[in-house]
């Protein structure tokens, strides 16, 4: 009898990730709760600047949504920062008056440019004003990078044009079709030295053809944003472990406003929303705390992921899972920390034929994990890859509602549920890696001299 006994617990573990992989799908394709909860967001808030009353009405909606289905949300607020959008344009007014398609970079504050003369400065590098009087004037940037060079951020080229005396810079988008490129002009939550804006590859390729050809061309620049110091929130909810140690599953609810931020970060949002959902439904008890974070001011940078982290430097995180602008998920990329990749390889082995069993191990940077690896917490993200027309309005107008599949927000919920499962009850040490592990990380994945030219570089 002992050993029938023994037989059927060992048949039932075997056989249990299956089962689990069966319910979550079940339970998260025929209700697409994550897809539900988007529309609302999408349609009732449209994009979602940090510190927007769009932005607290989204998180009013999450919080809600979250109350109904059993959790006990909480905001955790932390002082910062905002910039807030106001009324800016760029208006040509030589050799014809038109308005541009244009709009502020983040941290912009408010400017009067009039009838200042243009410059074509090419790709905005120091050397490239050699021999150009850009004093008092407006430098018009391609963002194309000369081969042989390194890559200039936009804040780094708007720092140069500064301090060669130019008055404002026009950044012209590398993609066509009418389209912006929304960004932030610095990571440090300070105006920017000059008022930068990003413009169409259209009209800017117009002002870039008059000025080679000898075309003298004028601007007029106005700005009506601002900067202040606010209180914002991030939103949190959790699942208690019988351990302190947790797993961190997060994603920036906030947006760019000119679209619903549907694709960036709608996407992430609604699949940690599906997967709380998925693991409160079938009644999961982890060993390990999950805890959900919707975080804020991702977009202009990552100061919720940033305060999490400091605020919560103590606590035992075990891993992040970072869920920003997920796809329809075909396994998952520990960045950088090799011992996390046995972990992950087991537990994406258990899960049979639903296609989830890849894995990566390349760091990158700029999302909401970025914070938690400097720290030395081990952050995981999902692999996987969209369809054009999805993420083909980055940071623009065009990322709306209409864009989304509700297909790829629930089987990815069913990805990182299971995943998370996995980590909450496996049998791993706990660890956090040194800053000189860390360090070396960085310098292996080629990102040491990204954090530095953007001032973000921790040692």
């Amino acid at each position: 009898m002992k050993k029938l006994i023994l037989l059927f617990a060992i048949f039932s573990w075997a056989v249990f990730p299956q089962q689990l992989i069966e319910k979550f799908a079940g339970e998260a394709f025929a209700n697409n709760y994550g897809y539900k909860l988007l529309g609302q967001i999408c349609d009732l808030c449209g994009g979602r600047l940090m510190g927007s009353p769009e932005m607290e009405k989204a998180i009013n909606i999450v919080s809600d949504k979250l109350t109904e289905a059993g959790y006990k949300p909480f905001r955790e607020y932390f002082p910062n920062p905002v910039w807030h959008r106001g009324e800016d344009e760029v208006v040509l007014t030589r050799p014809f008056r038109k308005k541009l398609r244009a709009y502020a970079l983040g941290w912009v504050t408010q400017a009067e440019v009039g009838d200042a003369e243009a410059i074509y400065v090419s790709s905005g590098y120091s050397d490239d004003y050699d021999g150009i009087d850009a004093k008092g004037k407006i430098a018009v940037i391609s963002q194309e990078r000369p081969a042989g060079k390194e890559e200039l951020l936009r804040m780094e080229a708007i720092k140069i044009a500064a301090d060669h005396g130019a008055v404002a810079c026009l950044f012209i988008n590398e993609r066509p079709k009418g389209k912006v490129l929304l960004g932030a002009g610095n990571f440090k939550g300070v105006a920017t030295p000059v008022p930068a804006f990003t413009l169409t590859f259209e009209e800017g390729n117009k002002l870039k053809r008059l000025l080679t050809s000898g075309e003298l061309v004028k601007l007029d620049i106005s700005s009506k944003s601002f900067i202040q110091t606010e209180q914002v929130p991030n939103l949190i909810a959790r699942i208690e472990g019988e351990r302190k140690e947790k797993i961190v599953i997060g994603g920036h609810l906030d947006s760019w406003d000119l679209g619903d931020g549907a694709v960036d970060n709608g996407q992430g949002s609604a699949v940690i929303f599906e997967t709380a959902l998925l693991l409160k439904k079938l009644g999961i008890k982890p060993l390990r705390t999950i805890e959900f974070v919707w975080f804020n001011g991702e977009e202009i940078g990552l100061w919720g992921s940033k305060k999490y982290v400091e605020a919560h430097k103590n606590d035992s995180i075990f891993a992040m899972v970072n869920l920003d602008m997920p796809s329809k998920i075909t396994g998952f990329n520990v960045m950088g920390f090799d011992s996390v990749l046995p972990l992950v390889k087991e537990i994406l082995a258990k899960s049979g034929s639903f296609g989830i069993n890849n894995t990566a191990n390349v760091a990158w940077t700029n999302s909401d994990h970025m914070p938690f690896m400097l720290v030395g917490i081990p952050v995981i993200s999902p692999m996987g890859s969209f369809p054009t027309e999805m993420v083909e309005h980055y940071h623009d107008f065009g990322d709306t509602f209409d864009k989304v599949d509700k297909d790829y927000i629930s089987q990815a919920a069913v990805a990182v549920a299971f995943l998370v499962e996995g980590l909450s009850n496996a049998a791993f040490p706990y660890f956090r890696m040194s800053d000189t592990g860390v360090k070396e990380l960085l310098k292996k994945h080629n990102i040491e001299q990204r954090l530095k030219k953007q001032e973000e570089y921790p040692f």
